[in-house]
């Protein structure tokens, strides 16, 4: 029988506590060995195994804290050094702390429990009787006033059997409390995560909403969602606005500039520059945000990937097929490497468009269906409706337009229900298109006018333009 794995509590603590953090291993390793097998058995981790890390160390830190299932921060005398927190945290203690508490309130997170440890002393910084005084007001958190090392041995034993019961399934609890930075960072966080979950509810509306209250509290973070999102709903110009909010962030100081979050930004504006027609623009923003990624690391990559993709198709609208392959190739094959499926079929996707401009229908298919493949047995999102649309727009191409119908308008539908405007306005000219080459010209008709209908809300002149063409060539 393989033993159960040991749940994981993350030691979070300013320097001046070894001794403290000994006693806190030495407990949970009593805990442990108190019967044979036990049901439950806990390790203790802490920035001790973060190594080698080329990004800011305290990213590395979270990672590590957002694997594990419980956290226990201690404070005594120290506060600890200023970590260079986008969110703003004056110390790296403090960062962990809510960090913990954020993946707290989502329920994907391992993390189950924080506990809080206030250990003697005469002067403390003023920012630990600060936090203290919020968690006592906000009754955010439970907390111990520690009186001595035995005291501190015997607390801990007690929240350690208290936790034994609670590793199950994990319930979000989502807690009020704010950093020393005044930021509210926990409700913007809980404000983009409901927004996001409303989106892929099918309640567009309602999760725009959710996400623009995130975005007027949050940070850089809530900005990119909310653009996200007002892009989807054909808002370019709003969309904008929001990427330039997060990118300020960073030109004006308030974040560090070389970083992956800066990067994102960049490159989430220059892809609305290219729906834009701004290729130029478009290009000059992404080849800057390819600078700003000095990480080596899996989020890094999956960011610098993204922005592969966003140059290939700037590339490919300059008409550069040949940059625009090798971009897109590059970027495939380190999805490849990391083995990043569900990345890998918007490579295929991307890569298949350019096919079909350049003349290679059999390679486009190829890529097509490998893309089709990867995301099988997948839930609907937009990659999967981007994923039949290439399809339908295949069939066309083929001459097998009444084979198109199926794939078109499973992209509309899962367009619809995640409230893509741009990819609702695609599906209808896509399936538009099918109906009039297989001999429905009605439909066709219908269609394309619910197709200019939308192009008009989004004030899409390209759009526009294509579904009149559609019109005058049906005979309209």
């Amino acid at each position: 029988m393989t033993e159960a794995r040991p749940y994981t509590i993350f030691l979070a603590s300013p320097s001046g506590l070894e001794a403290e953090r000994e006693i806190v291993r030495d407990c949970v390793a009593e805990f442990n060995s108190a019967v044979p097998s036990p049901p439950v058995s806990f390790e203790v981790v802490g920035w001790e195994q973060v190594r080698g890390t080329a990004r800011r160390p305290q990213e590395a830190i979270n990672e590590l804290i957002s694997e594990s299932h419980f956290l226990i921060a201690m404070f005594g005398e120290r506060w600890g050094s200023e970590p260079g927190s986008p969110w703003g945290y004056t110390s790296g203690t403090e960062e962990e702390l809510f960090t913990a508490l954020l993946d707290l309130g989502e329920t994907e997170r391992p993390m189950r429990d924080v506990w809080v440890a206030f250990l003697p002393h005469d002067d403390p910084a003023a920012q630990i009787l600060q936090l203290r005084d919020r968690l006592t007001q906000n009754h955010a958190l439970l907390y111990e006033s520690i009186v001595d090392t035995h005291d501190l041995y015997q607390k801990l034993g007690e929240r350690l059997r208290s936790w034994a019961p609670s590793v199950g399934v994990k319930v979000a609890n989502h807690l009020d409390l704010r950093p020393s930075s005044g930021k509210d960072v926990l409700r913007a966080a809980r404000l983009r995560l409901r927004g996001q979950k409303l989106v892929e509810l099918g309640e567009p509306l309602a999760g725009l909403s959710s996400l623009r209250d995130a975005a007027l509290i949050g940070g850089p973070t809530e900005h990119l969602a909310y653009a996200q999102q007002r892009a989807r709903s054909g808002d370019l110009d709003g969309a904008i606005e929001s990427t330039q909010d997060a990118i300020d962030y960073f030109t004006t100081g308030q974040g560090r500039l070389h970083t992956t979050l800066a990067a994102e930004a960049f490159a989430a504006q220059a892809g609305l520059f290219r729906r834009q027609g701004r290729d130029l623009e478009a290009v000059a923003r992404l080849e800057n945000a390819l600078t700003l990624v000095r990480r080596q690391d899996p989020i890094a990559l999956k960011v610098r990937c993204r922005i592969l993709d966003e140059l290939g198709l700037a590339y490919q609208k300059l008409d550069d097929l040949e940059t625009a392959r090798d971009r897109l190739q590059t970027c495939l094959d380190e999805r490849t490497a990391a083995g990043l499926k569900v990345d890998q079929a918007q490579s295929h996707i991307n890569l298949a468009r350019l096919e079909v401009a350049s003349g290679g229908i059999a390679l486009a298919v190829e890529h097509a269906e490998s893309a089709q493949a990867t995301l099988r047995g997948l839930p609907p999102s937009a990659l999967h409706a981007n994923a039949e649309v290439l399809c339908a727009q295949l069939k066309i191409r083929t001459d097998q337009h009444a084979a198109g119908v199926a794939h078109a308008e499973r992209a509309l539908v899962m367009n619809r229900q995640i409230a893509n405007k741009r990819g609702e306005a695609i599906s209808l000219l896509v399936l538009a298109q099918c109906y009039g080459g297989a001999g429905d010209a009605e439909s066709a008709r219908q269609y394309a006018i619910a197709c200019m209908d939308v192009n008009i809300k989004m004030s899409n002149q390209y759009g526009i333009d294509q579904a009149k063409a559609l019109l005058d060539q049906l005979g309209t």
